[in-house]
């Protein structure tokens, strides 16, 4: 029995994840709200790793890099696996966060980027079909990376798989920037919000405060995943009134998608 251990924070990873544990049947998983982490990470004896998390603005998610900083430097090398969700392009995000992992003495050995529904996307731009469906062919290739994994850890390969520096990234700086400065303002409609909590319990950055009458949005440690829009039961979380009608990566939408990704992986 391996461990998968990592940090789910969005959607489409937790997709991938919980896809990666129920056809290969070989993985446990542990999540975490942020400041929790590293104890996990000391009371458990894992000897692979396999971290999967969501591409923002071309850099791995800010939690995702916060929790791999948290972790202790192992003094036996550890072997790991990693892959990146995106809605268009991942360009160096990978290679950001092995980098992360070589200084806690972890090789990642190998590593996948699935293109994915887009959180941002779907909200802020008109309804266009592709963020809202996964990559072609999907099911293979997760057949092909789950393969891959059972190869590294049957041959004790510990050969680091690094990507090369993307030089598009350069031509997306501008966008960068903007995108990283830029905090949007995410609303509570008070009239729709049924005080369920939902968007203070899913919250991995602690992101929703509980307050007298109505949960409180906190930007400062928000990395605006959109987690609490789309999946709030009342659509009482907006960016604006424009957004309040957009169709939802809610639950219902990832469970259908898992189920039909699950039966092709099974054909």
């Amino acid at each position: 029995m391996y461990t998968l251990f990592l940090f789910i924070f969005a959607s489409s990873s937790d997709l991938y994840t919980f896809t990666f544990a129920n056809w290969a049947g070989v993985f446990i998983f542990f999540c975490a709200k942020r400041g929790v982490e590293t104890r996990i990470v000391i009371r458990t004896n894992n000897d692979f790793f396999i971290f999967a998390f969501p591409t923002y603005h071309c850099e791995p998610s800010t939690s995702m890099l916060e929790f791999v900083k948290s972790m202790p430097a192992f003094v036996q090398e550890k072997r790991g696996f990693a892959f990146t969700t995106c809605g268009l392009y991942s360009g160096n995000s990978l290679r950001i966060f092995i980098k992360e992992c070589l200084k806690k003495n972890i090789t990642i050995c190998g590593n996948s980027v699935y293109r994915a529904p887009a959180s941002d996307g779907a909200l802020l731009l008109p309804p266009l079909k592709f963020m809202f469906n996964y990559e072609k062919n999907i099911a293979c290739k997760l057949k092909d990376d789950i393969n891959k994994i059972h190869r590294i850890l049957k041959t004790n390969n510990n050969k680091l798989d690094c990507p090369d520096f993307e030089l598009y990234t350069l031509l997306n700086l501008p966008n960068k920037i903007l995108g990283k400065a830029y905090k949007h303002k995410i609303e509570l409609m008070k009239e729709n919000c049924i005080n369920c909590n939902i968007c203070i319990d899913s919250c991995k950055r602690n992101c929703w405060k509980k307050t007298k009458h109505y949960p409180e949005h906190d930007t400062s440690s928000c990395e605006f995943c959109f987690k609490c829009i789309h999946h709030c039961p009342n659509n009482a979380i907006i960016l604006s009134k424009k957004t309040l009608k957009k169709p939802k990566l809610n639950s219902k939408f990832y469970s259908n998608l898992k189920q039909k990704i699950l039966k092709e992986l099974d054909n």
